[in-house]
């Protein structure tokens, strides 16, 4: 009787999952469209963003990729622009939009999320509602907060979640996990970037799929809100990302007469971004776009082998999620 009733619910919970699965949209072909149209945002099209607040928010290693950041021993500013450079760029500069790049931390989740609540308790004393732009890391700090947060859910006008691991990135197992010890490593290195182990265990494979689970009903009220979720696939293209896609497309860094040398990622593999594998990058009912050729880094600075304009597809995206956008 116990086991009829356990195997009862189990296909009502698949059933819901397969459902939810169900109702995303693929908008690549949509994005890809109205990317080639490169243009700029109509006045029209202006007007009714000028409303909102845009966040941006941005994910692990931020430090060492803005100027103004102090919190790393090293920066690459100078050489890759600022992160979410382009972005911030095009809303505040051409757009004239009401943008702010939020801070992030390497070090501490509990940080961005005391940022965010504090960006979208600004937007409520003003009377207005939030848009983020969210990257990496950053887009777990936000729907974290928002799960801990339903108060602050109705501020929320839309999200772009871009290349954010909800069920966790395989190398930050491989990290922990692996047979020539990378946490010994790098271990005293990291600090430099202002990051944490913590951090690296955050964004694994098994602490995501624990928080996704224990918090399933709240993400699925979560997604009422309009969002799209962007992941890149850059497998077999050129990437300075290459070594981290091996391991998550094949467990190794590279193949010798069919095997892998030193194994280090047991599966499932996965096509990914580098850093990001491209299933992890989707959250249940939400509509999806894929970047064939985008790794992890192009989509926020500037590094070799880009394949998208970083502002043109900023475009692309609010033009995407503006039809759904909740209104004030």
């Amino acid at each position: 009787m116990v086991l009829s009733r356990l195997k009862a619910v189990f296909i009502l919970v698949m059933g819901l999952v397969v459902s939810l699965w169900g109702r995303a949209a693929d908008l690549t072909p949509a994005f890809h469209k109205t990317y080639a149209n490169n243009s700029l945002l109509t006045v029209e099209e202006q007007i009714l963003l000028r409303q909102f607040d845009f966040y941006l928010v941005p994910g692990i290693l931020s430090e060492a990729f803005l100027q103004e950041d102090d919190r790393s021993a090293v920066s690459f500013a100078r050489l890759t622009g600022d992160y979410l450079g382009a972005q911030q760029e095009l809303l505040q500069n051409v757009y004239k939009f009401n943008s702010v790049r939020l801070s992030s931390s390497s070090k501490s989740v509990k940080e961005i999320k005391e940022n965010i609540r504090k960006a979208l308790n600004q937007s409520v004393d003003t009377g207005r509602k939030a848009v983020f732009l969210t990257h990496s890391l950053g887009g777990l700090a936000l729907l974290e907060e928002l799960v801990d947060s339903s108060n602050l859910r109705d501020v929320v006008a839309g999200i772009v979640f871009l290349q954010s691991p909800f069920r966790g990135s395989p190398i930050a197992d491989a990290y922990f996990d692996n047979p020539i010890y990378l946490d010994k490593l790098l271990g005293t290195v990291i600090p430099f970037f202002n990051t944490s182990p913590d951090t690296i265990r955050y964004l694994g494979t098994s602490s995501r799929s624990q928080f996704m689970k224990e918090n399933f009903e709240a993400i699925t009220a979560i997604t009422n809100i309009p969002m799209i979720t962007v992941g890149g696939v850059v497998n077999g293209q050129k990437s300075l990302f290459t070594p981290a896609v091996n391991i998550m497309a094949m467990g190794c860094l590279e193949k010798v007469f069919g095997q892998c040398v030193v194994r280090l990622y047991s599966g499932p593999y996965d096509l990914s971004d580098g850093m990001v594998p491209f299933e992890s990058s989707k959250l249940p009912g939400v509509d999806f776009v894929r970047l064939d050729g985008a790794d992890h880094g192009e989509t926020v600075v500037n590094i070799p082998f880009q394949q998208y304009d970083k502002a043109r597809t900023m475009t692309t995206l609010l033009r995407l999620l503006l039809p759904s956008l909740n209104p004030l």
